[in-house]
């Protein structure tokens, strides 16, 4: 009994490859509410933050944060001691570990150096068990350190960490994991057919829907404001919403558009407004902290996501902006596309147009301008899809049972033995 007490008081460590991280409001939202339910955590990141502004509720996170040290001029001298903990603790496990991550090739060997570095960190903090956020590279060096310490590990597969990924490495990953959790039925769909056999739970994210309110709303003035949120990459479809514009544009309809992110597109689609002769009509607005989005969906007449499959497979799960606007009661307008048609119904809370349909985009837009009261009836309807099926700590209790369970037994190609490294080439 008091094992049981003591398994469960120990934290869970989250590994993330970079906190905290303005674009992942949904890492930030799941550990807030894994702490509301009582689970102790610690936090580890593989690199440094890049954003020089950071949401608030960043501060009201209790879990420290550990951030791993490049592996370079003194900070040496630290590896090479973890290291030689993790080896005299367990020889075999060490070089069996070693072996498997020289397979990988030269990314292999970077991340087996962060993983000796980590699972020492993680045996020091009293950590009992890893959970990576992303399928990528986070969950490569979670699986290192489960060889090199035989701590347990899962992960959170997302998005692009899935679709630009080799299934092998997606399959050999999910085997070695406790379990793995997926935010949409089409990624689990997806990687139930990649490994049919690894424990897989689709776990959908939630909002708050108490920040996240209607009663926030304060439309007005008489030129009806477009809102779309993301990063600006291909996959956002962001160059297909203001196509749409110049068409609305040559309609005379009165609008105008803002666009709140960043990222590599940003001169494209800058060049693309301009071209257009947008400049009046449609703004990249930059980063903006958590409060000012929610001020552009105070004032939205029409949130707009139109998201597509880019051409190397990246694309979106349910991006959290769409459940936001929908929690706060903005009618929106989506894509067709991934996991989006899991959480906008057509013509019952909200739109679905085709990807890259800027004709349909903008026709549906325009419809929405001018049709208030449907526009409160959708918007009605997305708010109680998002309070029923979307609520943050009603979904992160799946999160939290299954890292509650007792650890099952590693797997066998985890549990390295002296036949096992004597095969190795």
């Amino acid at each position: 009994m008091e094992s049981t007490q003591l398994q469960r008081e120990r934290p869970i460590g989250v590994l993330v490859k970079i906190y905290p991280k303005l674009s992942e409001t949904f890492i930030l939202e799941e550990i807030l509410g894994l702490e509301r339910l009582g689970l102790p955590l610690r936090l580890y990141a593989l690199a440094p933050a890049t954003d020089t502004i950071t949401h608030p509720a960043v501060a009201d996170v209790k879990a420290p944060l550990v951030t791993l040290p490049a592996a370079a001029g003194s900070k040496l001298w630290s590896f090479a001691a973890r290291h030689a903990q993790q080896f005299l603790a367990a020889p075999l496990r060490y070089l069996g570990a070693l072996a498997f991550a020289a397979g990988r090739g030269q990314q292999g060997l970077h991340d087996f150096l962060r993983a000796g570095w980590l699972a020492q960190q993680l045996k020091e903090d009293g950590v009992q068990q890893l959970h990576s956020h992303f399928i990528s590279s986070p969950a490569d060096v979670a699986e290192l350190v489960s060889r090199l310490s035989a701590l347990p590990f899962s992960i959170s597969a997302h998005a692009k960490d899935i679709y630009l990924s080799d299934p092998a490495d997606l399959a050999r990953k999910m085997h070695a994991a406790r379990f793995t959790v997926t935010c949409t039925e089409v990624n689990r769909q997806t990687l139930a057919t990649i490994a049919p056999s690894a424990p897989l739970q689709r776990m959908y994210h939630g909002v708050d829907h108490q920040l996240f309110h209607p009663s926030r709303r304060k439309l007005a003035g008489t030129v009806p404001l477009i809102v779309s949120v993301g990063r600006l990459r291909a996959k956002k479809g962001l160059d297909t919403l203001i196509d749409a514009c110049a068409l609305l544009r040559e309609r005379g309809e009165p609008f105008r558009c803002e666009i709140v992110g960043y990222g590599e597109e940003q001169d494209r689609l800058v060049a693309q407004i301009l071209a257009r002769g947008l400049g009046l009509h449609v703004r990249l607005v930059g980063k903006l902290a958590r409060e000012q989005v929610i001020d552009r969906y105070a004032h939205a007449a029409v949130y707009v996501q139109p998201s597509r499959i880019a051409a190397d497979g990246d694309r979106d799960g349910i991006p959290n902006v769409l459940l936001e606007a929908m929690a706060m009661g903005v009618p929106v307008v989506a894509s067709r596309v991934s996991g989006i048609p899991e959480l906008v119904q057509d013509g019952i809370n909200g739109v679905l147009v085709e990807p890259d349909d800027a004709a349909a985009l903008a026709d549906a837009m325009a419809e929405l301008i001018h049709q208030p009261a449907r526009c409160a009836d959708l918007g009605c309807r997305a708010r109680e899809t998002v309070t029923e099926n979307f609520d943050n700590d009603h979904n992160l209790r799946l999160l939290c049972g299954l890292l509650q369970r007792q650890p099952r037994a590693l797997p066998a190609s985890v549990a390295l033995t002296a036949t096992a490294l004597r095969s190795v080439k």
